[in-house]
């Protein structure tokens, strides 16, 4: 059965949707705001709710002055929040209760785009094969991105990745579908060929109007329709790719228009965002060596080991059998690769496009095991099925992750364990400025820079109910340091907490041989000295239920920490408690005081 639709096929994949939209609808209220915590746990969602809700479509007001992506995502975000609002009643809160309870709303409605998003790029995957395998092999190409963990993951977030991966999906279709099914009597006039043509390039334009690297699709047609079609004449070729070209190219100025009414801001953000990621993302990933390396383990822990195998040998087969449309799939993933592997910036959701290739390799491997139908293909299908549960990545990781997203989060377990072991007004230091990686001492703990100025989070910090939390600062709070000493030496507290999002690169450089590049040194410095005092003067807290037990960060194998996922781990930081030792030797200094109270810390010179 291969390239019929009807009800059997039409019912499979419905099911392939209904599989991954109900599975990423579990965990869609991870770490929303509530009365007693007023931020997502998630360090962007707020900054792209606030920027989308400067878009104003009944007013044609579709510049919303910033650019580090398209405004595509934004302006859909828009749409739905003020069908939602309109709805439901919001938009003139009359407590801060409610008014957190309807950022709480919005958030999850942006978060539901991306629900719908990511189980409509299952689909796309399901349809591209069914004409091209075996609907058994449709079926697990389209479950390969149903339960991609780190795809499922992001489809919970308000983010644009997940919508620019399906929009990029379906250019990725139409790509294909220029070409007749193999071995059918197909015939496509010019007619449907400009017909796919200008589909592929339309959402290569919107993919590209959500997150620039989406405009990479027009790889995919170009390349496909060149090798299917290259008995055409030159006059043709060009006609048809400059119809391509120019439908994306229109397309993406039609819904990031600040681009042409706004450029200034438009390439400022822009080159900021090509700068960015050449130039790296300070300590997150330093250290970590080659891209494509790094890349590498993340398909192999947000996608799956095995699995990741197997795709890679489909769309290597497809290759070698001179599947055009399978060449011009792999033409445009080996671009992306080389992209974001040459990059200092190596966020895991930089694997996103290559997933629906990797997806569709897999799937039309799968299906031709089926059509050949000997035993020994048929257990290469019974192990490729057994991959999309797990062998690194897969199902199992997914349920964990899903998991983890639907129970209380470690922040919020690690603040009331503190609260039940330390007496009253017991006072906990922290090594860095409060954000999405500190635990619920106050509402505003998860407040970030973009929210408020030091001295503002001071203040909120200094309100934190039954504790005292110290951040070690100068007499000028912008002066302050990460790991300074000092917040043991002089201010003392009874507690010290941290994650792992604060030790980024710098557990790192903590491993043999290894060389501290000359931009760090300070920073790496401070913290070897101050985890030094730590380990004499306080003793690890085992705090049941973090999953991070006593080990010592220190102790602890650079590996183990380089393989740490900085956008995965939003979701379960590890957090490390330290308590003083009743035998410390170190005296309070009388020059130094809690950050927050009405006194701030004596610079020691």
């Amino acid at each position: 059965m291969k390239g019929q639709f009807n009800r059997v096929t039409a019912s499979v994949g419905l099911a392939v949707f209904l599989v991954a939209f109900l599975l990423r609808l579990m965990g869609l209220g991870w770490g929303l705001p509530t009365p007693e915590r007023y931020h997502s746990y998630h360090p962007d969602e707020e900054i792209v709710l606030g920027y989308s809700q400067m878009i104003q479509p009944a007013k044609g007001q579709f510049t919303p002055g910033f650019y580090n992506y398209g405004t595509f995502f934004l302006t859909l975000n828009k749409i739905a929040s003020d069908v939602v609002s309109a709805y439901a009643g919001l938009g003139d809160p009359k407590s801060p209760e409610e008014a957190i309870a309807e950022k709480a709303t919005l958030l999850r409605t942006g978060r539901m785009l991306n629900v719908i998003a990511g189980s409509v790029t299952a689909l796309l995957v399901y349809l591209i094969l069914l004409r091209r395998t075996h609907l058994i092999g449709a079926a697990l190409g389209g479950a390969a991105i149903a339960l991609t963990p780190a795809f499922v993951v992001h489809s919970r977030f308000l983010t644009v990745d997940v919508v620019a991966t399906c929009l990029l999906t379906a250019s990725l279709y139409w790509a294909t579908r220029v070409v007749p099914d193999t071995g059918s009597e197909e015939v496509f006039d010019a007619k449907f060929i400009q017909k796919a043509a200008i589909l592929a390039g339309l959402f290569a334009g919107l993919s590209a109007g959500t997150k620039y690297t989406g405009i990479l699709a027009v790889v995919a047609f170009t390349v496909t329709y060149l090798i299917a079609y290259h008995k055409e004449s030159i006059a043709t070729k060009l006609k048809n790719l400059l119809i391509h070209g120019a439908t994306a190219a229109v397309t993406f100025l039609l819904v990031t228009p600040g681009m042409l009414l706004d450029s200034e801001k438009f390439w400022r953000d822009f080159s900021y965002e090509i700068t960015h990621t050449s130039t790296g993302h300070g300590l997150v990933f330093a250290g970590m060596g080659s891209g494509f390396v790094v890349h590498l383990n993340h398909l192999v822990i947000g996608y799956g080991g095995l699995l990741l195998l197997f795709s890679l040998f489909g769309v290597g087969r497809g290759c070698a059998r001179k599947h055009s449309w399978m060449i011009g799939l792999a033409a445009f993933a080996v671009i992306v690769y080389l992209l974001i592997g040459r990059a200092e910036v190596l966020f895991l959701r930089y694997i996103f496009p290559l997933l629906p290739v990797l997806a569709v390799g897999f799937g039309w491997v799968m299906g031709q095991g089926h059509l050949r139908g000997t035993n020994q293909a048929k257990a290469v299908v019974a192990l490729g099925v057994v991959s999309l549960g797990g062998m690194g990545g897969g199902l199992v990781s997914t349920a964990n992750m899903t998991k983890w997203m639907t129970e209380p989060d470690v922040r919020t377990h690690m603040a009331k364990v503190i609260r039940e072991i330390a007496p009253e007004g017991s006072t906990i230091g922290l090594v860095s400025d409060p954000w999405y990686y500190t635990p619920d001492f106050y509402p505003q703990a998860q407040s970030g820079p973009a929210m408020g100025r030091i001295e503002q989070r001071l203040t909120w910090m200094s309100e934190a109910p039954g504790l005292r939390l110290i951040r070690y600062t100068e007499a000028d709070p912008n002066q302050r340091m990460d790991w300074d000493e000092r917040l043991i030496t002089e201010a003392r507290p009874d507690f010290i907490v941290f994650s792992s999002f604060e030790m980024e690169g710098l557990i790192r450089f903590s491993g043999e041989n290894v060389t501290v590049p000359d931009q760090y040194a300070d920073q790496f410095g401070r913290f070897r000295a101050f985890m030094n005092r730590l380990n004499d003067e306080y003793e690890k807290v085992a705090v049941p239920g973090i999953g991070t037990g006593v080990e010592d960060p220190l102790g602890a194998s650079a590996r183990q920490y380089t393989n740490d996922i900085h956008d995965l781990a939003y979701i379960r930081p590890q957090l490390w408690l330290w308590k003083r030792k009743t035998s410390s030797s170190t005296t309070p200094s009388g020059s130094s005081t809690p950050s927050g109270s009405t006194e701030v810390p004596a610079p020691t010179r």
